[in-house]
This record gives structure tokens, C-alpha cells and sequence, in this order.
């Protein structure tokens, strides 16, 4: 039996989820856009889901626009607050931010715009950070970093800026209202929600919405992963009121987890500053240790951890967010290995993890 704590990754489907996604199979088939009662009908599911996903974030239904994955809605997002910020502007962002996030900026780059990276250390703004951040015009950041789960008070920072936002690792945690006003695009992802993979969302502004009606444009596409967003919207209607005590209960597991880890190798580094975390994700570094190699030996005794984020771990041998993050300290980043909790982890089994990575510890001074 497997111990999976690799939840930044991917969050198992919950139950209501796919019973939502079975039923919308064998009743109601059709595709949305088609104008048939088949069609009708997964039309009414489809826009129930966005209900449900809006209800969720705390937005209205129209703002909620689906896409294939957390990348599609995040270059969406991009591409739509470039087309509203001055053409001078700048992107402010991270090398700590997402591979697609990073990926999608440097393709900004190639059609003339500027891109100032904020530094970050430990995962939070330096004074010169914060001083480019309120002078923004227009900034590309995740709220909760992906990889070492710190958080970046968007509401305290570019006051004025048209913001793309990575919300994906803080959707299943944290209220986003904060987020939902004229200037600000935000992408979730399915996976984080307790949704299969293979379907995203994007939340824009309602001004963006009515023009693109008024133009004749479509934001969604005439086949959007219909289906999928069924079972993303049970999984929000199931998560919006456990978000807070789920939370609470990560939090507490992460903590036993840490203590552990410490415990285990006093000479153990947390990586991102510890007041800064918003709690279910602990990245820690074993001095002299390689993490990937922790991870393929954790994986042989079926614990589920990471070294850095999913779509990289095959190719990545450290992790490039503590690499930028700590600059200076290239162990941290070889070093570097992710631990992810949710509320559905058990006490039991973050102690058997502990049990086995303190014997594998062992082995490996050996």
C-alpha cells in the first residue's frame, strides 16, 4: 500500500467527482454546443459545474471560463492582460514561478516586452522586490509557490497592476475573493481540487467577458472539457465548506511531518522562509544527500514524495525554484525534496514515512 504525499502534484479524484463525471456519461453524452436536447442537456451540466466553480472562488458564473489544463488557462490569462496592459509595461515576475508560468513569460519577451525578475530569497520579497511590485503595471505570480509553499501577499503588493495569477497550489486552501476585481486573471487547476486531470480554469474580470460577447469572440471554445469540469464542480461543492478545517488539519500534519524529518537529521534545511508558509507543503534538504536519489529509494519502499515540481522530475536533477531561491547554496537545490500533504493524509501514515526514511537515511551513510 502506497503513502502518497505528493499532493502539490496531484490530488486523488474524490468520490463525487467521478460520480458526477459516470452520471454525466451515461445520461446526458452530447456535446454542449450542439443544439439537440443531448446537446441541451450537457450544456445545463456544464454551466451547473461553472456555478459550482464560481461558488467556490467566490465569483460569478460568467467569469469562470474552462480550459483544457491549469497551463491553458494560465497563457490565456497572459494573453488577455497584455492585450489590457499599457503597451509599455513590463512583466513583473520569478524564476521561483511554475515552469509554464516562466515559459510563457520568455515567449512574452520575443514580441518586445521587457521582463524584470524579482529575486525573492527564501521565497519572499526583498525591500527591491517590494519597491518593483509597487510600481508594477503588470505582474505574473503564483500566490502559493509550487515547490516550497511560501506565500506572496498579492493584496499588500502593484496596487495598480494588471496581475496574471497562479492560484493553482492555494485554490484548495485559501479564499480568493480577494482576487476577483477588474485587473486581476486567475487560473486553477482540476488536479489540486479533488478533480481527474485534463481540465482548467480561468477567472477573468466581467468587462472582459461582455466585450469579448459584445465582439462575437469566444473565451471558452466551442468544446470545452465539459466532463471533467462536471466532476470539478462536485469536488468544489464538496470542498468549499471543509476548505478551512482541511487547512487546519494539513497544517498539523505537515508540522508532525517536519518535526519528524528534523528529528531524523538534525542537520536538515527548510527550505523558504518558515513564516511565510502556508502550511501542507514541506521542502526540506539533506545535507549531502542527493534528492532524487531520496525520492527513487522512498518510491522503492512505496512512499510518494517529490524533488520538484511533477512535469520536471524526470529531467530536473535539483530543484530550479531552491536553486533561485537560494542562489548562493547550491546543496539546498540538490538536496531539495518535496513533501505535500492534504487533510486525507493520515497520522499513521506520516509516521510510517518517517519509519522509512530514517532506515533509508541510515543505509545511505552507511
Amino acid at each position: 500500500m502506497y503513502v502518497y504525499l505528493d499532493h502539490a502534484s496531484l490530488v486523488p479524484p474524490v468520490t463525487e467527482a467521478l460520480d458526477a463525471m459516470r452520471s454525466a456519461a451515461e445520461s446526458f453524452w452530447g456535446q454542449p454546443g450542439s443544439l439537440h436536447g443531448i446537446g441541451a442537456r450537457a450544456r445545463y451540466a456544464l454551466d451547473q459545474a461553472r456555478q459550482e466553480v464560481a461558488e467556490y472562488v467566490g465569483t460569478l458564473a460568467h467569469e469562470i471560463v474552462f480550459a483544457a489544463n491549469g497551463r491553458d488557462a494560465l497563457r490565456r490569462a497572459l494573453e488577455l492582460a497584455l492585450e489590457r496592459a499599457p503597451a509599455n509595461a513590463s512583466i513583473v515576475s520569478s524564476r521561483l514561478e511554475h515552469p509554464s508560468v516562466q515559459v510563457l513569460v520568455e515567449q512574452a519577451t520575443r514580441s518586445g516586452r521587457a521582463v524584470h525578475w524579482l529575486k525573492l530569497p527564501a521565497g519572499v520579497p526583498s525591500e527591491e522586490d517590494l519597491m518593483t511590485l509597487r510600481a508594477a503595471d503588470l505582474v505574473a505570480l503564483s500566490i502559493c509557490n509550487h515547490e516550497m509553499g511560501t506565500v506572496l501577499d498579492l493584496a499588500s503588493v502593484a496596487p495598480h497592476a494588471v496581475r496574471v495569477i497562479d492560484a493553482v497550489q492555494a485554490a484548495p486552501w485559501v479564499s480568493l475573493e480577494g482576487l476577483n476585481d477588474a485587473r486581476t486573471f486567475y487560473a486553477l487547476s482540476g488536479s489540486k481540487l479533488g478533480a481527474p486531470m485534463s481540465v482548467g480554469v480561468l477567472r477573468v474580470p466581467s468587462d472582459v467577458h461582455y466585450a469579448a460577447l459584445a465582439d462575437g469572440l469566444q473565451l471558452e471554445g466551442d468544446s470545452p472539457p465539459w466532463m471533467t469540469a462536471v466532476g470539478l464542480g462536485a469536488a468544489c461543492a464538496k470542498r468549499a465548506p471543509l476548505r478551512e478545517q482541511a487547512l487546519e488539519t494539513a497544517r498539523q500534519l505537515a508540522n508532525r511531518l517536519l518535526q519528524g524529518l528534523r528529528a531524523i537529521e538534525p542537520t536538515l534545511l527548510l527550505n523558504g522562509d518558515e513564516g511565510a508558509r502556508l502550511g501542507p507543503i514541506v521542502n526540506v534538504s539533506f545535507p549531502g544527500r542527493f534528492g532524487k536519489s531520496l525520492v527513487s529509494a522512498l518510491s522503492l519502499e512505496k512512499i510518494c514524495i517529490s524533488h520538484t515540481a511533477a512535469c520536471q522530475a524526470r529531467h530536473s536533477e535539483m530543484s530550479p525554484v531552491v536553486r533561485a531561491a537560494y542562489p548562493d547554496t547550491l546543496a539546498r537545490a540538490e538536496g531539495a525534496t518535496r513533501w505535500s500533504v492534504s487533510e486525507r493524509v493520515t497520522e499513521d501514515e506520516i509516521d510510517h514515512a518517517l519509519e522509512t526514511t530514517r532506515k533509508i537515511l541510515a543505509r545511505m551513510r552507511n
